[in-house]
């Protein structure tokens, strides 16, 4: 068997993989060869769901999955307790091709804290040149604070295009005091704002896939690109990564690597360095698992952002026009002020129209989410049937105060939906939760669309009959002034449907090499080997304070700099 030599081998071509990938192959000296598990979507042919700056079509499609990927939220009650179903993108663009479109910095707190433990070279001075460099922001164009030339377009909606809902939350929370900070990525301040997302001046999603590997990039003869190629395994000689075992087209190959680079996402990029024999020692021995090198903290300081929300019934005049695909147009920073708890550690967001469905478009949510959590799980390696497979347990409220954040934010979001400024935007407004039975009407299929047309044409006919289908079909045994009149009702409720934002992060973080729970180095490189790197939202020691797509795009294209300068 012919084995392909690169000088740079990427695994998995989502938010820093297609970015490394681009800009390594910059350099014409420079062998690169991209591998991604999911399909291919090339410049002109990405499918129509995926540009929709509507998000929840594509990110409910099946078909952009890794399939059968479970986890568990919390310690699960009993033995018998099955996981939770984790939508993980597998499409080129990894997650930037299916998310919520949000494009969020971390504040310059988060790289302060970053830097104490033990990320040198990681603060907001360090970083903020590859935010800019990564964007050309539409509405700010360049500045000390923004750039106005990078592959990805920033952009967002201004208050007067927002829908009737998220301008009453908008004057609710003036009437409370709270100011329009314009510019949530420029300006760390508490506040509310109109989102950035990575949309262009037509209003289409622009992923990484898009950004970075455009037809000339692709064009370079230096780079090669292989989607549908799932790694399997890292192939190492003594301590050194030489390159990997693939599955491509149902055959195995083998490709070596001058260096190897994981960007294959918080959930998977420990479980390649597991099975390679890097991890905790005594667990890898309990798997019938090598050690290659003993690095304890490699799946551990799994962190992702908690969240839970109200919806409610929008009457005709309150609803997302049909022409308007944006459905998220304002969010609100703020901090909670408990106890031990960082400034802006909290998040809310409107949301205009909750599903792609008819009752999706009857109904808004208001959400809020912990956007500085101290709850941490841990991704193991375990043998199940003779096959080694990761236990994830994201254990999202095990810290107090995450719990106690969400609690208070619902209180808050309550005063909210009741402010008069919201009286005849939102109706019958309950607790909402994303279940599996939501999780199944989110699929895209004629069946769902008849399912709900009828339910909507119910919703529709009068207070009594939404009243019937909310409290029976919609949100049974869900009262929510009830649930808010007794704390112990609603930390159980809480408990019971607070669920992630899909943040998952952490579990490779960086660090000082004498550090035994760091895994890699302020370069990425795997401490205890060499030739890996890990580049994905898995190296950050403590989650941002936001969404983690840009922050890993701008991680991306900092190592790019830092291996170039190297070379």
């Amino acid at each position: 068997m012919s084995i392909q030599r690169f000088d740079y081998l990427i695994v998995g071509g989502g938010a820093a993989g297609a970015v490394l990938a681009a800009r390594l192959s910059e350099r014409s000296s420079f062998n690169v060869a991209l591998l991604e598990a999911g399909p291919d979507t090339p410049p002109g042919e990405e499918p129509a769901d995926i540009l929709d700056a509507y998000p929840i079509v594509a990110y409910f499609n099946r078909s952009y999955h890794w399939q059968d990927l479970g986890v568990y939220l919390d310690t699960p009650k009993n033995a018998d307790t099955p996981p939770r179903r984790y939508e993980q993108a597998k499409v080129m663009g990894g997650g930037t091709s299916i998310n919520g479109q949000f494009a969020f910095r971390g504040l310059p707190s988060d790289f302060a804290s970053w830097e104490e433990r033990g990320a040198k070279g990681w603060g907001w001075d360090e970083v903020l040149p590859y935010y800019r460099k990564l964007e050309t922001d539409l509405d700010f164009g360049k500045s000390p604070l923004h750039g106005d030339s990078g592959p990805m377009p920033l952009r967002r909606i201004p208050r007067a295009k927002w829908s009737p809902f998220g301008e009453a939350a908008a004057q609710a929370l003036e009437a409370q005091g709270v100011p329009d900070i314009g510019d949530h990525n420029g300006d760390p301040v508490d506040g509310f704002f109109p989102m950035t997302t990575n949309n262009n001046v037509d209003g289409e999603r622009v992923s990484t896939a898009r950004a970075y590997l455009t037809k000339e990039v692709r064009a370079r003869k230096n780079l090669t690109i292989m989607p549908l190629t799932e790694v399997t395994s890292l192939r190492f000689d003594g301590q050194r990564a030489i390159g990997v075992k693939a599955r491509r087209n149902g055959q195995e190959i083998l490709l070596d690597a001058g260096e190897v680079i994981v960007c294959a996402g918080a959930l998977q990029s420990p479980t390649l360095l597991h099975k390679a024999g890097i991890g905790n020692a005594s667990q890898l021995r309990a798997s019938g698992v090598e050690v290659l090198a003993d690095r304890p903290g490699v799946g551990l300081n799994l962190q992702d952002h908690p969240m839970v929300a109200f919806a409610g019934y929008l009457p005709k005049r309150s609803r997302l026009p049909k022409s308007q695909r944006r459905h998220i147009q304002m969010g609100y920073r703020y901090s909670s002020d408990i106890a031990n708890t960082p400034g802006g550690d909290m998040f809310m967001l409107a949301s205009n129209r909750a599903a792609w469905h008819p009752i999706g478009r009857q109904l808004a949510s208001i959400l809020v989410c912990v956007n500085r959590p101290f709850s941490t799980g841990e991704i193991t390696l375990e043998r199940r049937n003779g096959e080694l497979k990761s236990n994830i347990n994201f254990r999202q409220l095990s810290d107090e105060r995450d719990l106690k954040r969400l609690e208070d934010g619902m209180h808050r979001l309550w005063r909210l939906v009741n402010h008069p400024s919201m009286k005849g935007v939102v109706e019958r407004v309950f607790p909402a939760t994303f279940s599996d039975r939501v999780r199944k009407l989110g699929a895209v299929t004629n069946q769902n669309w008849l399912i709900t047309f009828m339910g909507s044409m119910v919703m529709d006919l009068g207070d009594f009959p939404r009243k019937m289908m909310i409290e029976n079909v919609i949100a049974p045994n869900q009262d929510a002034a009830q649930m808010m009149q007794s704390n112990n009702a609603l930390r159980d409720w809480i408990i019971d449907n607070a669920c992630g934002s899909w943040h998952a992060s952490g579990t490779c973080r960086i660090g000082d090499p004498d550090d035994k729970y760091a895994v890699v180095d302020s370069s990425c490189r795997v401490i205890g080997v060499e030739g890996l790197r890990v580049v994905d939202a898995s190296i950050m020691p403590s989650v941002i304070s936001g969404n983690t797509m840009l922050t890993t795009v701008m991680a991306g294209e900092k190592i790019a700099d830092a291996i170039k300068a190297a070379a």
